[in-house]
């Protein structure tokens, strides 16, 4: 899910200190990549002088991408000519790496995971972007009858429509990751009857004024327009989606396909130290606060109160298993959950 501008005037926002949060972090984890933050491995030194491009959505959760280009890092690493091509869907991201158009590409893992099952081929170069507590949230109005997430079946719940996977439409199961993480913490409370929950695909703005007017009865959605909805409508939490069997799962990351993976091991290590880095000066918070307005037409209090999650500087397989296990498990991608093993390890790029 990109968590990019809500649209709502300045003006309009109340309560500006209810909630003052800024969880900016480094994500530890097993590290599976060849040293994420050092230089080219021996055997594949020098600068790369061809042209990088990176296709992207731009957000919150690649902003450190752009980080890295703002402030050199990708040319410090060995990569001189590096592009960034911004791109509105995730499906226009993969047709750019299958026509060659980009090389690299910031990707949702619902997509990442959904992409591989369709047709294979993908490398996972390095995470972007992990989930923490406040990241993504089912909210509701005070007063509202759904006061527990158990009555919420067989309600019409808003979700973010910016990462649905087509091709999952009218298949009965999770047509996103946050639909799946979502179904996955309400299956703890109330078993099978996660799959009565009607969700309603829209923009996140939609969704805070349908929940403000009374269309619906519950969203879910990630900031900053859970700030926006607890701000200016009062909304309230009635449950974080990355909690429980989803805590700290990964949202995003870096995909290319496999073929320019193997063909350019020097550019696969230089781009992962440069993220490297960029991500360990996320966690600062300092330089991706004053990047967040550019990158994703947040104000600079957006960029100050919104829960913003964690950018891993390492990648760990199990924690990416647990992701395409989800997905599995809703029959979102066809191996059965039954002979499940992962194919995580086979898409790890090494460079």
């Amino acid at each position: 899910m990109r968590l990019d501008a809500p649209g709502i005037p300045q003006q309009n926002r109340k309560g500006l200190a209810m909630r003052a949060r800024c969880l900016v972090a480094v994500a530890g984890g097993l590290s599976v990549l060849a040293a994420a933050g050092c230089s080219s491995p021996s055997g594949a030194m020098g600068t790369d002088s061809a042209t990088i491009t990176i296709a992207a959505i731009p957000g919150v959760n690649d902003a450190p991408l752009y980080l890295a280009k703002r402030e050199g890092l990708f040319a410090s690493a060995g990569l001189p000519n590096v592009v960034i091509k911004s791109y509105s869907t995730e499906s226009a991201l993969y047709a750019a790496l299958r026509a060659k158009q980009a090389d690299i590409a910031a990707s949702d893992y619902g997509d990442i995971f959904y992409h591989q099952d369709q047709s294979a081929g993908y490398a996972i170069l390095a995470d972007g972007y992990d989930a923490t507590t406040g990241t993504l949230e089912v909210l509701t109005l005070p007063g509202s009858s759904i006061t527990q997430p158990t009555r919420l079946a067989n309600q019409k719940v808003g979700l973010p429509d910016d990462d649905i996977l087509s091709g999952l439409q009218n298949s009965g199961h999770p047509i996103s990751l946050e639909a799946a993480a979502a179904s996955q913490v309400l299956y703890t409370y109330m078993g099978n009857g996660d799959s009565s929950v009607q969700w309603e695909p829209m923009s996140q703005q939609q969704e805070v004024t349908d929940l403000e007017n009374g269309k619906l009865k519950a969203i879910l959605v990630g900031e900053p327009y859970i700030y926006e909805a607890e701000s200016q409508v009062g909304a309230v939490e009635l449950m974080d989606a990355c909690s429980g069997p989803t805590a700290n799962m990964p949202l995003s990351g870096y995909v290319a396909t496999n073929s320019w993976a193997r063909a350019n091991p020097t550019a696969v290590a230089d781009f992962r130290s440069a993220i490297a880095r960029a991500q360990s000066d996320a966690a600062l918070f300092g330089p991706i606060q004053k990047i967040l307005p550019a990158v994703a037409g947040m104000t600079k209090l957006d960029a100050d109160l919104a829960t913003i999650g964690t950018y891993p500087t390492s990648t760990s397989t199990a924690a990416l298993q647990r992701v395409e296990g989800i997905m599995a498990d809703a029959d979102m991608i066809s191996v059965p959950s039954s002979a499940w093993t992962g194919s995580v390890p086979a898409m790890i790029a090494h460079g």
